[in-house]
């Protein structure tokens, strides 16, 4: 059985799909410029067509290429491109710079956005990313709404359903649309709810529940012809979200998102798109223990961060030129403490502001320019300048980290950017491509002015550094493409290497605060660092009914003294084959990843055993009238494996065998 498996595998994994538009059909698709890959849907995400209907952001997300999930939980999985986290990512919605609230990163921004209201991820790698990413030296995420746009086609109701066995999780949602010519709204609200879900083996993952609300609303109005105004809402709220990984859970986390922009289209003849976006959002996320066994000391952690900001994007034609020009300024206030109440009552209760009212603000200039020389070759420069200034605004905040930086100063003044140049190569079915670029980034948050925050993965507390130095980052890409009907191939490679690299590291000199705590870990800057990511994939179609399709990605990273870098995957495999008749669809699909033997002890890893799951899935889509109903069932990890991978903090396992029900029913 094992070698008719692997025989299989191989199979599939010569077929393997680098790209994410084979990974969810009709929803995911790569740009023109193949390190940047670009999930696209005209009309919102087509549910219909996705092997699991009504998935979560973080099932969606973790099928693109060059996109891993950090798992805590069930809930708020942490996206990382090229495999660098949120300190070295940007992450935006339609454009809004959002911040999480969470010392731990337990709601990265994805959390509070539904894919029931998104038309498309675009997702940048390295410096090739979107207009408004900044302070990022892996790439970015940027999660475009889905809006009706002007159009005559009137009134579009939908309604979701959805239920699945693990967990006991209910999903239901209802959305609707209205467009004519000079107006157009869709609204929706979502809500999700699971109990503990159970790994392989139908064991238990205890503090494994969540509950979620989303309700969304986006319009548009075209006040004259080619000049439009539009609004956007979003309300997210998670109550009673647990994180077996760590050491507490999720009382609520509220997000309340809000933006008001200007469009004229056609401005002139080398204008051909004009937009200007004020934006607002509030998050807070309020962390607690209470529903802990055998706490030592009862922990409180309210957080809060805050963003207003507004940006004005220019693109145009001009020749052979396309190009684009953006100004963007953001301002975020983000606020974090914890107060300790001793078990006996006599004692005190100790208090201590984790991220001391922290400053922000960030105004940056981007330009691009892509240059088509003729059909076959095509050159793409860009690059952005930001300038930062960060610091405390409280001042017990600052006389407490004075403690430990005497000389520090109250706010920093910082020059950030980024330059990067592209060339494409198009000539008969092949397509092939290879760039650089230089670029830094300024600490985190966490990073320069965290005050003693404790880190379930290697078990320190870790004490932010305002002195650090700037991390800077020289990519290095290659990409080929081959097609050839029915063959589609495709190939790259991106390196990356750092200077200045940003990492904790032991300070024996201090000692811990949390209870059971192994030390101390302060920010510091390594000499250098290194990360490479390699992607192979390809894609058969045959003349009718079937399409098989697969991917194989590897990826290595090295410290100052050629140790391993933590939270890099292992080898990893995913492959899938699909029947698809009229209105009937089947998919068999299998992934899987070698042993993690490059893991790194000091920063918390240790060796992750290799892992195959299966996943099988059917639906059917049929019309009364003008109603369509889509109607989709399958089972996730079919053999009920018990398996956790590098990315699932504190080996916490992912779930067993799931079977999932989905109903889709539109009115047109």
């Amino acid at each position: 059985m094992r070698k008719l498996a692997c025989i299989f595998l191989w199979f599939l994994c010569r077929t393997a799909d680098i790209s994410a538009q084979q990974t969810a059909p009709d929803s995911l698709t790569a740009s023109t410029i193949l390190n940047e890959v670009v999930i696209i849907a005209k009309t919102g995400i087509g549910h219909d067509r996705q092997a699991k209907p009504f998935s979560s952001i973080e099932e969606y997300l973790q099928s693109a290429e060059k996109v891993n999930m950090i798992k805590r939980g069930s809930y708020a999985w942490e996206p990382t491109v090229n495999n660098m986290t949120a300190e070295r990512i940007s992450v935006t919605v339609d454009g809004m710079k959002i911040f999480h609230a969470c010392t731990d990163n337990m709601d990265p921004v994805t959390s509070y956005v539904e894919t029931v209201n998104l038309s498309r991820v675009n997702i940048g790698s390295g410096f090739n990313v979107s207009p408004n990413a900044s302070n990022g030296i892996g790439g970015s995420l940027d999660l475009q709404l889905n809006k009706a746009g002007f159009c005559c086609e009137g009134w579009d109701i939908n309604a979701s359903l959805g239920y699945e066995t693990n967990g006991n999780c209910r999903i239901a949602g209802t959305d609707f649309a209205f467009s004519d010519s000079t107006f157009y709204v869709n609204s929706g609200l979502f809500h999700r709810h699971s109990n503990n879900y159970r790994a392989g083996r139908r064991n238990e993952i205890a503090f494994s529940q969540f509950t979620k609300y989303n309700v969304f609303t986006n319009a548009g109005y075209l006040i004259a012809k080619k000049h439009a105004v539009e609004a956007t809402v979003i309300y997210d709220r998670a109550v009673d979200a647990g994180y077996p990984a760590l050491a507490m859970d999720v009382k609520s986390a509220e997000g309340l998102i809000s933006s008001l922009s200007y469009r004229r289209d056609n401005l002139s003849p080398l204008i051909a798109r004009w937009e200007t976006k004020v934006y607002f959002n509030n998050i807070i996320h309020i962390m607690d223990d209470t529903g802990r066994p055998d706490v030592a000391i009862h922990m409180d952690m309210p957080g809060k961060s805050r963003t207003g900001g507004l940006y004005s994007l220019l693109e145009g034609l001009n020749g052979r030129h396309r190009y684009a020009f953006n100004v963007d300024a953001y301002c975020n206030r983000s606020y974090a403490e914890m107060t300790m109440y001793p078990s006996n009552p006599s004692e005190k209760e100790m208090f201590m502001l984790t991220w001391p009212d922290v400053r922000t603000l960030n105004a940056g200039l981007f330009a691009a320019d892509e240059y088509r020389f003729d059909e076959r070759h095509s050159v793409r420069l860009s690059s952005k300048c930001s300038f930062q200034r960060d610091g405390i605004l409280s001042d017990f905040g600052l006389n407490t980290l004075r403690i430990f930086y005497p000389d520090m100063n109250a706010y920093t003044n910082r020059l950030v950017g980024n330059v990067s140049g592209h060339y494409t190569f198009r000539h008969g079915g092949w397509e092939t491509s290879a760039g650089a670029g230089y670029g830094s980034r300024a600490p985190s948050l966490s990073e320069a002015y965290g005050f003693y925050l404790f880190n379930t993965f290697d078990a320190y507390d870790y004490l932010g550094n305002p002195n650090l130095r700037h991390e800077s980052s020289v990519e290095a890409n290659v990409a080929a493409a081959w097609t050839r009907s029915p063959f589609i191939v495709r190939a790259n490679a991106t390196y990356f290497y750092f200077a200045n690299y940003i990492i904790g590291k032991p300070d024996e000199t201090l000692s811990s605060m949390t209870v059971g705590a192994a030390g101390v870990k302060v920010y510091g800057n390594l000499p250098h660092a290194s990360i490479l990511n390699v992607n192979l994939s390809a894609k058969y179609l045959f003349p009718e009914y079937f399409t098989l399709q697969g991917r194989v990605a590897y990826s290595r990273g090295r410290d100052d003294k050629n140790g391993n870098l933590p939270l890099i995957p292992p080898l990893s495999y995913e492959s899938s084959l699909v029947f698809a008749a009229g209105r009937f669809v089947a998919e068999i699909a299998v992934a899987g990843a070698s042993r993690q033997t490059r893991y790194s002890p000091e920063y918390g890893e240790d060796e992750t055993a290799n892992y195959f799951i299966g996943n099988v899935s059917i639906g059917y889509s049929f019309k009364i009238d003008r109603v369509v109903l889509n109607l989709k069932s399958g089972v996730e990890n079919v053999f009920d494996a018990y398996y956790s991978t590098y990315a699932d903090w504190n080996n916490i396992p992912r779930k067993g065998r799931n079977v999932f029900l989905n109903l889709g029913i539109s009115i047109l």
